[in-house]
Parts: C-alpha cells; structure tokens; sequence
C-alpha cells in the first residue's frame, strides 16, 4: 500500500536546485541511473527525483519512483510556456487538470480527433480526457494562494518591455502536455480552444497518469518562462531562456504547501 512519503518528479536540475537549496538532500541514492533525493519538508519525507525531460522520461521516472518507494501522493513542479497573452514569466499555474495535447487522431481529411489518456488501474481499461488533480491538495493550493506572494521575475531575466513590470499572479487552470514546443500563435489558439489550458509542458500529463495507475493522488504547479504571444523563443541557440529563474517560485510555493499540508493530519496519504 502507498505510504506517507510523497515524491517529487521535476523535469530538470536547474528546476531542481530550487528545491535542494531550501530543503538539502539528507541522502542521494542512485538506481539504474535514476537519482533519488531524500529529504524533509515539514514532518514529511520527501523523494525527490529528475527525470528528464519529455513524456517517456517523466513517465519512466514516476515509475520507478512508485516502484522504489511506494509514495502516498506524487507531485510535479517545473517551468512551463503561457498559453494566454495575459500569463506572464514568474506567474504560477496552479494545476486543476492536466491533458496530453498530443494523443490524438489525424484524420484522412486533415481533421484532428482528440482521443485523451488510455490507461489501466486495477486491471481495469480507463478512458478519459483528461485527468483531475487531488482536490485536497488543490484546495489547499488555493488557500495557500490568497497570503503566498512569489519573488518578483526579475526585468534582466527577460521580461516583455512592452509590459508593466508586475508582481507574479496566481493561476488556476488546465495545463497541457506534449513532446512539443509550440509556438505558432494559431496553434496555440486551437489548443486553448480545444482545452483551455493555462500552460504547456512537457511532463506533468505522464507523471500524472502514472499516479492515477496507481491510485494515489496528484498534484502539479507550474511557473512561466515564456509567452510566445508576446516574444517568440530562440528555439535554435535558447538564448533567452532564463535559466537561473525557471522553476524557482513553483518550488517555492510547492514546499510551502508541503509544509501546510504536513500539519494537517492524514494530508496527501
């Protein structure tokens, strides 16, 4: 059975960092090449682990991760593109679902058919179009919310000069995920048609499914790096990718909330 644990899946160590900065690794333990951080937020112990990036990598990760420790919840922080002109860097996206943008279907007509998460829990077949994050710990989220105020992204790490510099703002909404990086405006408004999403990454849908193949809740939040409506990315060179400020205040508001939910008894088990 899951236990108290919670683990912690992150994409990348520069997202990484955030976290091991404020809360040292009191052991790191390598299996088969995946790096296990153990450590204590509150009175929770907490395992820790970069997966790499992409859908497979997170997956596989989360896997291994259940495999190893048997955690009572998993949780997913990281950086994210805005799917929203409004949505700037340093905004966090307080995670509601989660869909995997890309399963789909390309009809003969050019159409494209959303076809959702296809999985199996509990030797049952499970179809859905998306998928929920726990409500406790989304609840908790939002009440976390209303008094946590992010460090301000700073004007150097990129941001938009036709916009007024301002204080991060908190999110609550769909994020998307996919091995891809879209930039094409038109794209991005068909997928924010089709789901709505606040966001797009590359990991939270797989690290989220994996949770629901194994019963034990989940929960995502995500900080913005960039906003392709208003500057497009070097995709080439990444040039502009702010590398010391990407996941910074989503784990900084994930530990706050690990910490919250630690005090209240039974939280995320």
């Amino acid at each position: 059975m899951p236990g108290k644990t919670l683990g912690i899946v992150v994409a990348m160590d520069a997202e990484l960092v955030h976290l091991l900065r404020a809360y040292p690794a009191k052991t790191t333990t390598e299996v088969d090449g995946w790096p296990f951080h153990h450590l204590e937020i509150g009175r929770r112990e907490v395992i820790a682990l970069r997966s790499g990036m992409g859908l497979i990598n997170a997956a596989a990760g989360t896997e291994r991760l259940f495999a190893e420790y048997r955690p009572g919840a998993i949780l997913n922080f990281g950086c994210s593109g805005a799917h929203r002109p409004y949505i700037m860097p340093g905004d966090l996206i307080l995670a509601e679902r989660v869909v995997h943008h890309s399963a789909m279907r390309i009809l003969a007509d050019g159409r494209e058919v959303y076809t959702g998460f296809g999985y199996e829990t509990g030797g049952e077949k499970m179809d859905a179009a998306e998928l929920a994050t726990d409500p406790a710990w989304l609840a908790a989220a939002k009440n976390l919310a209303a008094t946590f105020q992010p460090e301000t992204w700073p004007v150097a790490a990129g941001w938009l000069e036709a916009m007024p510099h301002r204080k991060p703002v908190m999110h609550v909404g769909a994020v998307a995920s996919a091995d891809i990086w879209t930039q094409a405006i038109d794209r991005l408004d068909v997928l924010h048609a089709r789901h709505q999403p606040l966001c797009e990454d590359m990991e939270a849908a797989a690290v989220a499914q994996i949770a629901a193949r194994h019963g034990v809740p989940f929960f995502s939040v995500k900080d913005i790096s960039n906003n392709e409506y208003l500057k497009a990315s070097d995709l080439d060179a990444f040039s502009d990718f702010p590398v010391a400020e990407i996941g910074k205040r989503a784990a900084a508001f994930l530990a706050a909330l690990v910490e919250q939910m630690a005090d209240e008894k039974g939280a995320g088990s």
